[in-house]
């Protein structure tokens, strides 16, 4: 081969080398910014290590042995612990900020946002700092206090499972049955909804459909949704309850398909009391 197209060859890549480097830390910087970003936002709202949902359920606090005989299981611990979640600190920094969003013993667990539109928050944290990151925020063309028959929640599936990453591992039964719930704190208490379906939606379904105002309606969708599930949770809505979708990438991560995971909201007192 000519010297000439050889020493070319090697530039070129030597160049693409440089440049999927500088990606990768590029992406390592964002990551390390937007988890700087919601570790202050878990220490604003009263979160800490020992306060917030449990990153195992062997995990023992700094009590010892004795304390941790008296730990109830992570779905007991997530409303008690989040009825507390000061979102008046954080809504001092963003008053975009509306709840506190967790799934126990998962990484997911960030304040939830609701901006002027359904944009800003893909590439904004939620102290609006611009970064790939974004921020897990509610559709605002829905209630924030959660009233709504049907509510829209999105995030970014992120590589190491932070932000909505997670969510896509319930495409099995046995992760289903680990975490169960879905737990929001907003301003009228704190709800836990219980997870009924999770599938690849087209961003065209109804899915992303605003209204459901007729009882038919409503239980047509119902029925979509666990036929389209890829889980049988033997969980089923009904048209008088309210449901929650969590929305993300599917894992092509195409324009046409996102990847949901719905829940319904529980019969339990503090749903009750709260509104």
């Amino acid at each position: 081969m000519n010297q000439k197209v050889v020493k070319l060859l090697r530039i070129v890549l030597f160049g693409v080398l440089i440049a999927a480097v500088g990606v990768v830390i590029w992406r390592q910087a964002e990551y390390a910014g937007g988890r700087a970003d919601y570790d202050k936002a878990a220490e604003l709202a009263g979160l800490t290590e020992t306060a917030a949902p449990s990153a195992s359920p062997s995990a023992q606090p700094s009590g010892g042995p004795a304390a941790a005989e008296e730990t109830l299981p992570p779905e007991e611990e997530a409303p008690i612990r989040l009825e507390d979640v000061d979102l008046a600190a954080l809504q001092q920094v963003n008053s975009d900020v509306i709840g506190w969003i967790s799934i126990p013993d998962t990484e997911l667990s960030y304040p939830v946002l609701q901006g002027e539109d359904n944009q800003y928050y893909l590439n904004h944290t939620w102290r609006k700092q611009r970064n790939g990151v974004g921020a897990i925020y509610m559709d605002y063309r829905f209630d924030p206090g959660l009233t709504d028959f049907y509510t829209l929640i999105y995030g970014h599936r992120m590589h190491n499972a932070t932000m909505f990453g997670s969510l896509a591992r319930y495409d099995s039964k046995a992760y289903w049955e680990e975490h169960p719930s879905v737990y929001i704190a907003h301003e009228g208490g704190v709800n836990e909804y219980d997870i009924f379906a999770a599938f690849e939606a087209s961003v065209d379904s109804d899915v992303y459909r605003r209204g459901f105002s007729q009882t038919e309606d409503r239980e047509a969708f119902i029925s979509w949704c666990l036929e389209q599930s890829v889980i049988d949770t033997g969980v089923r809505p009904t048209a008088e309850g309210r449901i929650i979708t969590l929305s993300t990438c599917t894992q092509s991560g195409g324009a046409a398909t996102r990847w949901v995971v719905l829940a319904s909201l529980a019969e339990t007192e503090e749903n009750s009391s709260a509104g």
